[in-house]
């Protein structure tokens, strides 16, 4: 696979193919393309400015070991306009999902498995509450008490490890099993979940958005959305991310342009 010379800059990779669009420099006026939480700042200028930002980060699903990435190598990276995640629903052909189903058969939604021994809870990074201005302890500790409040069950708290104890040793699915419901902020775990076949409660907006419940008060009655409501989210996800090949050849601002 051909590579930027720094794939770190996968945000000056992308305003280069967009042939003089788009923009890294913060201070030009163009629509600028950031790269990661932490540029939060940047975001919010460009939110009061009126201006235009894509946002790139890793993507939302094939970055696990899979028969098409063995590894678990980064091969995605999610790119939205004017937000961190895609939360809404766009209608998509199914092409570009068929493709990463191919790539990891256990993206494939089977029905909803029913599990009743555990929550399982979910904590974001400190980041990411940052970004949205919120404090990450308070909402550690008043969430589990929400949980506490409207459930019985045992909490078990999914402490993120590194990527490499993530994908080989203590992966999202072992930590699914047995789960009646994933808690969490706005983690890409929730999306996993659903996929899974467990009921996911968020925080914020996200890519589980159209998918998932807000109110830990309906605990007791988790939402479960249709299988066809399930697919159409993927397919709009599937065409929000992409290779760092179709990063450097204009294939997702070709898409992303006509968003």
């Amino acid at each position: 696979m051909a590579r930027s010379k720094d794939k770190d800059r996968l945000e000056e990779v992308f305003a280069q193919s967009s042939k003089g669009i788009l923009t890294s420099d913060s201070n030009d006026t163009k629509p600028l393309v950031v790269r990661g939480v932490t540029a939060k700042t940047e975001m919010d200028m460009c939110s009061n400015a009126g201006r235009d930002f894509y946002f790139i980060d890793t993507g939302y699903l094939g970055n696990f070991p899979s028969p098409g990435n063995p590894k678990g190598s980064k091969m995605w990276h999610r790119i939205v306009k004017n937000k961190m995640q895609q939360d809404e629903i766009k209608i998509r052909n199914s092409d570009r999902w068929e493709r990463l189903i191919k790539q990891d058969p256990n993206l494939e939604f089977k029905g909803w498995k029913k599990f009743n021994e555990k929550i399982l809870f979910v904590p974001p990074n400190p980041k990411a509450c940052r970004a949205f201005n919120i404090n990450y302890e308070e909402w550690m500790e008043e969430t589990k008490q929400e949980i506490r409040k409207y459930s019985d069950l045992p909490i078990e708290t999914r402490i993120k490890g590194s990527r490499s104890e993530r994908n080989h040793q203590n992966t999202i699915y072992d930590a699914l099993r047995g789960a009646y419901a994933v808690v969490t902020f706005n983690s890409i775990a929730a999306l996993e979940a659903i996929l899974w076949g467990v009921p996911a409660f968020i925080a914020v907006p996200c890519a589980a958005t159209p998918l998932a419940s807000i109110d830990l008060s309906n605990l007791n009655d988790p939402y479960y959305p249709e299988e066809e409501k399930i697919k159409q989210q993927c397919y709009n996800l599937a065409y929000g991310q992409f290779t760092v090949d179709e990063i450097q050849n204009g294939t997702a601002w070709n898409i992303l342009k006509e968003q």
